[in-house]
């Protein structure tokens, strides 16, 4: 069995980079399960990063309130 190893420090615009590529390459037999896998994975882990991305935003109306917060 292949080890797993993790891309770390790619920005979500790079991940997606990646991913959009895997459409471009012409793959038969095995090799198109393979990169089908493959895609399905990044496919997934965009999704997580896009969450992530979304939970961790303030809201600009709350970004807003908090600075008027500060100057008082």
């Amino acid at each position: 069995m292949d080890e797993l190893y993790n891309l770390e420090d790619l920005t979500l615009r790079e991940v997606r980079a990646i991913r959009q590529g895997l459409n471009t390459i012409q793959i038969s037999g095995i090799d198109a399960m393979f990169i089908g896998t493959l895609q399905v994975k990044i496919d997934s882990q965009v999704k997580e990063i896009e969450k992530h991305i979304e939970e961790n935003q303030t809201p600009p109306s709350e970004e807003l309130e908090l600075e008027e917060s500060w100057l008082k």
